[in-house]
């Protein structure tokens, strides 16, 4: 007989309704545990699992399975004695999740006092049907009856009468005993009502029924979603209001119904007015109905095929110059086949046969494009898991091979892949949060108003969720990218400032300078393309604070894009650049064109019949026309991404700077949407993603090299004793310090320009278009609930309340401060800022790492640490551990290296906070 796990088991696999408090006891023990080993092999192995031929292949395997091994036989009164166990107060329910999962399997009938009974006989049943029988007999009844249909089964027989009904009644008991509680009023409708309602069962069993009757629903077979919503508005306008209104009218935290008193309270009761009737009232789990409705998978709905021509209708958009290019191509080779046409061949089939082959040749090498990519896609899965298995919290060399292979493949496929997908994304999360803002204005709804306002804001939430998981990818490049930048500063920071203290310590400062301006110039010093930006105190923006003590951190420039500058080049050098492109480009095209010209010949040939066939393979043919034409259309996509580029440009500067943006349309002009901001930094951040990773490999590289130079200077100094860097001329120190400040500039323009501004912005907006419809489903609680920006908004905790500014702690109390207190007293400090921006959801663990390592102050670096110390060992942020020692240690790594801090000695937090996180 298959096995019957037991209701522990059961319930600590998460799913179906949860026995107990999901925040307490094992059961959430086991979850966090679970949520924190939640890592980049983990998703990867998810996403693999979702391609249509890893799906292929499981469900082979499982039919395989089953046939190899099928289910054991057993009696059905048996099982339904076993199964009864989960449930022994209600057997009914047994019996219609039995009915649920088995399908024909098992028969029910109806006995003569009206109870579901089921035919005796024995049925094949797998272990995983049992605990789906287990779980959804958990469920409260409401749910099993929608469990129903979202299946498309019609309930059995008999489940309104000996499921439903009792649970409308015991929820009718509640509600009345609940109302001594909140003190509402009870209007003379409802009291009309009670007096009808009675207090026989066979009454209560009578009205009820008439009431079920009247919203449509006769029997089982008419039982739909819409009718239960009509037949609950009429229970509470006729009878009493359910406890979660009455929760939300009084705006009174008590305790849920297993719980409430019976006797008469002893505090004032409210003084409220009598609540505004609405028509209508939807509880959680009608929501949540609608919720799983939303979040449901199946691929031909309505709203993923409008998903999908919304995505066609992008990707077009995006690529208006490559469309207008290739129809500009498809023209002129229609007109060169008329001027020119084959021999024997009419001017019109030439023109027809040439756009044929034209269409077919881009068709061919498109798909095949994208094919090799999607290989790629998947292989690069699968190396993804394979470099990503090391720790990210050690920043020794053992780690930086994986690390650099890891950021690879990040790379590619976020380049060909993920952008995209965190476009399409967040343009879906913007049209729906409009879309809601514009439902939520409406004050006075109407029933299918209110239904259709919960279904878009829980498909709102499925689009955040989408949003987040695209973003996964992109976030853990720029944590790697963040972590490699770190390293290249710090690994070999210390022994370059005992070079400076040696060696320009106390040089006088115009003759500083003048060596170092003498040797900015050299071979060795132009990074990438890039130069150092001489001019009027530039050794102040090149060279970091560490190395110039002279001043105090407060009278510091910060580093910027003037430190560095792109290398000037010629006329004629650039010019060689060009044609080196174009001759590339058109030896591409030719052999291209070459294997499609002899792929269409061996179907020619394999099509033909006789005894003499020729296999002589086409040989590339250059035309005069063919070259004019390819170096006419080569500089005209040459002119028009160059132009394109220094447009988007311009819009990103004004996206930085929150600066409004217009852009034409029929008539006039019109405000650009988000999502088009969000479309011009992706185009931009996909072509700056490649280079800048390519300069941060070797700038690693580099920084290694720097460091053989400093150990073997060392080393030679030792030999020849003279003290720790004598044996390193003063220019070739001045070299290595400058080489390793610009390749920080370089990194930090590149990381901060618009890769970073696309990975901030999305963020950004995302999480601002969070708070507006929050902000406008709270404002329209009195039409739907009270908390209905649950899930989009975070609720203010008690101790988050508190207005009044603190006076800073003394050092001997931070020690006994819980995390939460010690977060208060540093909330309007960049390091508290960037904690509670976290733990509000507004940027992510990359994002957060990155603003992270530009603090830039030891104080600020400390006390985070410290309110890190401390919030690891408080059990509220356990689903957090992994994050939090992250960052704890990039930042020991920043100060042991950065600031020859000594080991400070962490306060020990004694509160257990709520985590908002």
């Amino acid at each position: 007989m298959p096995r019957i796990p037991s209701a522990d088991h059961i319930s600590s696999r998460g799913a179906g309704f949860p026995l107990s408090d999901p925040g307490t006891g094992q059961h959430a023990t086991n979850i966090r545990k679970k949520k924190a080993a939640t890592n980049t092999i983990q998703v990867a192995e998810r996403i693999e699992s979702k391609h249509w031929h890893n799906r292929l292949i499981s469900f082979c395997k499982k039919k395989i399975n089953r046939i190899i091994h099928p289910p054991q036989s057993v009696e059905v009164s048996d099982l339904v004695d076993d199964l009864t166990k989960h449930n022994p107060k209600n057997p009914q329910k047994v019996l219609a999740a039995l009915k649920l999962h088995t399908g024909r399997s098992v028969k029910l009938h109806r006995s003569e006092d009206g109870r579901l009974g089921i035919s005796d006989g024995k049925v094949a049943i797998s272990t995983e049907t049992i605990e789906a029988v287990v779980k959804s007999s958990q469920l409260s009844s409401m749910d099993m009856a929608y469990e129903y249909l979202r299946k498309g089964e019609k309930l059995p027989e008999g489940f309104l009468q000996q499921i439903i009904i009792p649970h409308i009644q015991r929820k009718i008991r509640l509600a009345m005993q609940y109302e001594k509680t909140s003190r509402l009023p009870v209007i003379q409708q409802q009291l009309q009502g009670r007096q009808q309602y009675g207090v026989r069962p066979e009454q209560q069993y009578k009205y009820i029924k008439d009431l079920l009757k009247k919203a449509g629903i006769d029997d089982e077979k008419s039982f739909t979603f819409e009718r239960m919503l009509e037949f609950k508005k009429e229970l509470r306008n006729n009878l009493v209001l359910p406890i979660e209104e009455q929760k939300s009218a009084t705006d009174n935290n008590v305790q849920g119904t297993d719980h409430v008193g019976l006797t008469d309270q002893q505090h004032t009761p409210p003084q409220l007015p009598e609540p505004r009737k609405t028509g209508h009232f939807i509880e959680k789990e009608d929501r949540k109905h609608i919720q799983k409705l939303a979040s449901g998978e199946r691929f031909f709905s309505k709203i993923h095929l409008k998903d999908i021509g919304n995505r066609i209708k992008r990707a077009l958009l995006r690529n208006k110059r490559n469309q207008i290019i290739i129809f500009f191509g498809l023209v002129a080779g229609a007109i060169l086949a008329a001027i020119f046409p084959p021999a024997g061949m009419a001017i019109g089939i030439a023109i027809a046969v040439g756009l044929v082959t034209d269409i077919g040749y881009l068709v061919f090498w498109s798909t095949g494009t994208a094919l090799w990519r999607r290989v790629r896609m998947i292989r690069g899965l699968k190396q993804i898991k394979k470099y990503a298995d090391f720790d990210y919290t050690n920043f020794d060399k053992s780690n930086d091979k994986k690390r650099k292979k890891l950021i690879e493949k990040l790379r590619y496929r976020c380049t060909h892949k993920t952008f995209t997908e965190i476009y399409n994304a967040y343009a879906e999360l913007e049209k729906q949060a409009i879309k809601i803002e514009k439902m939520a204005e409406k004050e006075s709804k109407t029933f299918a108003e209110t239904i259709a306002l919960v279904k878009e804001r829980a498909l709102y939430s499925e689009r955040r969720k989408k949003l987040k998981a695209n973003l996964f990818f992109f976030d853990k490049l720029i944590e790697n990218v963040v972590i490699s930048r770190t390293i290249l500063e710090n690994r070999h920071i210390n022994d370059l400032e005992d070079l400076w203290n040696s060696k320009f310590k106390d040089m006088p400062d115009e003759e500083r300078e003048k060596l170092f301006k003498s040797v900015s110039r050299k071979k060795q010093l132009i990074i990438h393309g890039h130069q150092i930006k001489t001019g009027d105190k530039w050794m102040q923006r090149i060279i970091p604070h560490w190395m110039n003590r002279s001043q105090s951190v407060e009278d510091q420039r910060s580093p910027d894009e003037t430190a560095i500058e792109p290398t000037k080049v010629s006329a004629a050098f650039k010019s060689a650049g060009v044609l080196k492109e174009m001759a590339q480009d058109f030896f591409y095209k030719q052999i291209k064109k070459t294997l499609f010209a002899n792929l269409v010949n061996a179907f020619k040939i394999a099509g033909k019949r006789g005894n003499t066939i020729n296999i002589t393979p086409v040989a590339p043919k250059v035309t005069l026309d063919g070259a004019l034409c390819f170096v006419a259309f080569f500089f005209a996509e040459m002119a028009a991404d160059h132009a394109n580029t220094k447009i988007n440009e311009k819009r990103m500067a004004k996206i930085i700077k929150k600066q409004p943006d217009y852009t034409r349309q029929l008539f006039g002009k019109r405000l650009r949407t988000g999502r088009e901001e969000v479309g011009t930094l992706r185009s931009l951040a996909k072509q700056q993603v490649e280079p800048m990773i390519d300069h941060l490999l070797q700038s690693i590289a580099s920084m290694e090299e720097i460091g053989e130079k400093l150990e073997d200077a060392k080393q030679r100094s030792e030999l020849l004793n003279k003290g720790p860097f004598g044996a390193m001329s003063n220019e070739d120190a001045a070299i290595l310090i400058l080489k390793h400040a610009a390749l920080q500039q370089l990194l930090d323009k590149e990381i901060n320009s618009a890769f970073g501004t696309f990975h901030r912005v999305v963020q950004e907006k995302t999480f601002s278009w969070n708070k507006k419809v929050a902000r406008k489903l709270i404002d329209n609680s009195a039409q739907v609930i009270s908390s209905a920006s649950e899930g989009l908004g975070r609720r203010r905790t008690p101790q988050a309340a508190w207005a009044a500014d603190l006076p800073p702690y003394p050092h001997n109390e931070i020690q006994r401060l819980s995390s939460e207190d010690f977060l208060r007293s540093i909330r309007d400090r960049p390091c508290g800022c960037l904690i509670i921006r976290f733990r509000r959801g507004e940027i992510s663990e990359g994002l957060a790492l990155k603003e992270i390592r530009e603090l830039g102050n030891l104080d600020e670096l400390r006390d985070l640490r410290t309110w890190i110390d401390k919030a690891q060992k408080e059990g509220s942020y356990q689903k957090h551990e992994e994050t939090l020692k992250l960052f704890n240690s990039i930042i020991t790594y920043i100060i042991n290296t950065k600031y020859k801090s000594s080991p400070l000695q962490h306060p020990i937090g004694n509160q257990r906070p709520i985590d908002p996180v």
